[in-house]
């Protein structure tokens, strides 16, 4: 979806951790997006201590372009709720290969192109100045499958804070930058819609809601109150969006980050998750994609990227909020981690004492390192279909180097066979296919 901050390195990547709360003399357990370990039940939202969002005034899309999209031909259209989908990001193609599309992608019922990022509020480019124009990918699939839905995804993965912060708090930038979009979209006549992949900019810190407080002339407003502005601006934004892509007959689809609770303090350094209000989401996007990856991620201790149990755990908390299952698309992913780690397993630490961040490897990596390491790697198991791999290699001081692989491709058809039975009726999204990963662009389009 390219990105120079790939997916997995968001820093709203959920690993779970269990935080031990004394309330009212009574030890219980808050669950934290920043561990591994989760509660079988994460059970209905609690009762908000702020007022419920007001309802949104009515959007007037009269300025808005109504350009629809072009006919096809497609004799059978595919439905957004059933179609199995894969994310193309610019910075994944081979470009010295003579088709932008990947073998296999005529197969998926659904591809978004992550070809645009957000500059200013008005306006977008192209994340990765050498992909292809978006109009000729778009095009080329056409050609491929006159049948798959194609999505164009915005992402922020290169918006300042400030900017996002004029687009949420500032009526007139947000009408501004949706006009924008609007406009983006109607030169695109064989998009069938639209991703907002809006991440990279929300608020994380205190830090970064001062900045927010600032460009909006928010004043004496408390912490709970000032992530509850941003997410009554984000709802708006939405609705603002929706309305322009229905006017020109595309869907709209918003990628969300997840969490398993309501206790926004209980994360003061990880907040963007706490800005989704899923159920007002829900109400406006055509499908909600959750980003349920990352349970054990670079910066933390090996693990399965996206146990079963974790991604079942956060997205019955999210149709908790009234979202029904058919609005519903979970992220499955085909990389992998590779941890370098001690001799106890546990993470390897540079010469300050830090931990040294796992490389993420694609399928096609992954089958490259296998066979220029042959006789050291080894299956140490299985976990919902991830392989865990263990291999060693010598490094330039003549030290055995122990390392430790996650890899989320092998479990991608079990997953999301197990998906269908706790989770009836939601989508799955691949992240990510391209050329310059055959390997894992054959896995995902054998994922059915």
């Amino acid at each position: 979806m390219g990105k120079f901050v790939k997916r997995p390195n968001r820093p709203g990547a959920i690993a779970l951790t269990l935080i031990a709360l004394m309330l009212a003399a009574t030890a219980y357990i808050i669950v934290s997006l920043n561990r591994s370990e989760v509660p079988t039940d994460a059970g209905p939202p609690p009762s908000p201590s702020l007022p419920p969002p007001s309802t949104q005034p009515a959007v007037n899309t009269a300025a808005f372009p109504a350009t629809p999209p072009a006919a096809t031909g497609c004799a059978h259209p595919v439905s957004l709720q059933q179609a199995t989908g894969a994310w193309m990001a610019g910075y994944n193609d081979d470009k010295e290969n003579t088709g932008e599309i990947p073998s296999g992608a005529s197969q998926f019922g659904l591809l978004d192109f992550d070809w645009l990022t957000v500059t200013t509020p008005t306006e977008l480019t192209q994340s990765d100045q050498f992909d292809e124009p978006l109009s000729t990918v778009l095009s080329d699939d056409v050609a491929a499958n006159p049948c798959t839905l194609r999505f164009v995804t915005i992402n922020d993965t290169t918006t300042s804070k400030t900017v996002m912060a004029e687009i949420l708090t500032r009526p007139a930038v947000m009408e501004e930058h949706v006009a924008a979009i609007a406009e983006e979209m109607a030169s695109l006549p064989d998009a069938t819609g639209l991703t907002l992949d809006y991440e990279s900019a929300l608020p994380y810190s205190q830090a970064d809601l001062a900045t927010y407080a600032q460009v909006a002339g928010w004043h004496n407003l408390t912490y709970e109150e000032e992530v509850n502005d941003v997410t009554l601006d984000y709802d708006r934004l939405v609705q603002m969006v929706a309305a322009a892509m229905h006017k020109q007959d595309r869907l709209l689809r918003v990628a969300t980050l997840v969490r398993n609770n309501d206790m926004v303090d209980s994360e003061p350094g990880n907040i963007a998750p706490y800005v989704f209000d899923y159920g007002q989401l829900a109400k406006y996007a055509d499908q909600i994609v959750l980003m349920a990856v990352d349970f054990h991620y670079a910066g933390g201790a090996p693990g399965p990227i996206t146990p079963l149990a974790n991604v079942i755990q956060v997205a019955k908390y999210v149709h908790s909020y009234g979202m029904p299952l058919s609005k519903v698309a979970i992220e499955e992913v085909d990389y992998s981690y590779d941890w370098e780690v001690n001799s106890q397993g546990g993470n390897a630490t540079n010469a300050s004492g830090q931990v040294i961040d796992a490389t993420q490897l694609t399928p096609t990596q992954v089958a490259a390192e296998m066979t220029a390491n042959t006789g050291t790697w080894r299956r140490l198991g299985t976990q919902d279909g991830e392989a865990e791999y263990g291999y060693t290699v010598t490094s330039a001081s003549g030290h055995t180097v122990r390392h430790i692989v996650w890899d989320a491709a092998t479990g991608m058809s079990y997953e999301k066979a197990q998906l269908a039975k706790a989770l009836p009726g939601v989508a799955i999204d691949i992240w990510q296919i391209g050329n310059n990963d055959p390997l894992g662009s054959t896995l995902a389009a054998n994922v059915k």
